[in-house]
């Protein structure tokens, strides 16, 4: 009896420690997916550093906090508003649609977070966390130098193989023709008068002719290939993917953050260009989001490149004015040639024109490219078939009386002169 009180014990202390650990993993997934923009565990970013918060406040308060900050500010409690004045009234996002148990695994996490192994080499250099992937064949995967090797070997054995058969082939088709020479010889090919054949007429009896029908024939053939290839390739940019000085990712700025396209491409909607951010925009959020916690507290090699750019002291959270300030050499990807007009404004502002449209999904692109062709065919291809709202735009104010006049809810772009040759080449 005792030994069994014993067992039920231990298992339900084992029980207890798996499911703070299972706690610890889905709070991990949700502190990631929710809370690393503004929160690190060890060091002060945009919020405060989170390692202690679990001793230093209950969790009946802290789930108030997690999920509306501002309710509990209003409310007048003592402890959220010396929080909201430390941190200069900045306003945390409300969690509202998190659940007890998901902000309790959470701060399980925070409390016991998982230990990162020390991942130095003998040589005594760190491993950069965002090279995963081994550089060359020499690793302990599956893609190494014995792995190579294994496979060179086996690709030489089945060139043997294949040689052996071919010769056994030949060998018994020999000894088959020498035994059975009469079924041999009715098996083989009749033979053909020379002076019948085409390529005798074309070449040998009138070589001027036989010329000229070559000639032709790959003139013809390169002609279609060339005409292909202006058509499709000079000046055709598609698929363009440029490596650019700083490793920016829209997938996670603009696909997981879900920043606007128009905060950092601010004259999309406005001018003629979409323009290019510049670094000072960058810096709104990275003079406090460093991602240290992916790099062993170091601030990430990428956003170190804009420190350097603007001339940022990482250390003393300040610009430094003995530090030289240059631009970031950014890649143009989406190129017009000069002979083409097109204005972003008017598409994005007056047309209401998804970025998506032109760009491709560029929240799911970790490196941009340049999805579209951007020839001449596939824009007049859109204006053909793209629907100009006229009931609720009233961009071209007059050309949308007169289709109402008509009874008309809708028009394509081209029936507002989106086919005119002076609307982009003027």
């Amino acid at each position: 009896m005792r030994f069994l009180r014993i067992t039920t014990l231990f298992a339900l202390f084992a029980w207890n420690i798996s499911a703070q650990a299972a706690d610890a993993a889905e709070g991990e997934k949700l502190f990631n997916a929710n809370c690393t923009s503004c929160h690190a565990l060890n060091e002060k970013v945009v919020g405060p550093a989170l390692k202690g918060v679990n001793e230093k406040y209950d969790e009946a308060w802290l789930l108030k906090w997690i999920r509306n900050s501002q309710a509990l500010i209003k409310s007048g409690d003592a402890k959220a508003i010396k929080i909201y004045n430390e941190y200069n009234q900045s306003v945390m996002t409300s969690f509202e649609q998190l659940s007890d148990d998901q902000i309790k695994s959470i701060l399980a996490y925070i409390k016991t977070p998982p230990v990162v192994a020390d991942v130095t080499p003998p040589n005594g250099t760190k491993n950069d966390n965002s090279n995963n992937v081994s550089a060359n064949t020499g690793g302990n995967g599956f893609y190494s130098n014995t792995t190579f090797i294994a496979l060179s070997i086996m690709a030489v054995i089945l060139l043997i193989i294949v040689f052996v058969l071919y010769r056994i082939k030949q060998t018994v088709q020999g000894l088959y023709n020498q035994k059975f020479p009469d079924i041999a010889a009715e098996q083989a090919e009749p033979v053909v008068d020379i002076r019948t054949t085409w390529k005798y007429k074309l070449f040998t009896k009138h070589p001027v002719v036989g010329t000229i029908v070559v000639m032709l024939i790959f003139t013809v053939i390169l002609g279609i290939y060339g005409f292909d290839y202006g058509n499709k390739k000079v000046g055709v940019q598609k698929d363009y993917a440029p490596a650019q000085p700083i490793n920016y990712s829209h997938e996670l700025h603009a696909g997981k953050y879900k920043i606007n396209c128009l905060y950092c491409h601010s004259g999309a909607d406005k001018s003629k260009q979409a323009t290019i951010p510049s670094a000072s925009t960058c810096m709104n959020c990275h003079m406090h989001v460093t991602a240290s916690a992916k790099y062993d507290g170091q601030v990430s090699p990428e956003i170190a490149k804009i420190y350097d750019a603007v001339g940022w002291d990482s250390e003393k959270k300040a610009y430094d004015p003995t530090k030289k300030q240059k631009p970031i050499k950014w890649v143009r990807i989406h190129n017009l040639p000069d002979l083409a007009y097109f204005n972003h404004a008017q598409h994005v502002k007056a047309g209401k024109v998804e970025c998506q449209a032109c760009h491709g999904p560029v929240e799911t692109m970790k490196v941009v490219y340049q999805q579209s062709s951007l020839q001449m065919g596939w824009c007049i291809n859109c204006h053909r078939e793209a629907k100009v709202d006229v009931e609720n735009n009233d961009y071209y104010e007059k050309l949308h009386a007169d289709l109402k006049a008509q009874g008309k809810s809708y028009a394509t772009v081209s029936n507002v002169g989106g086919l005119e040759c002076g609307k982009c080449h003027y």
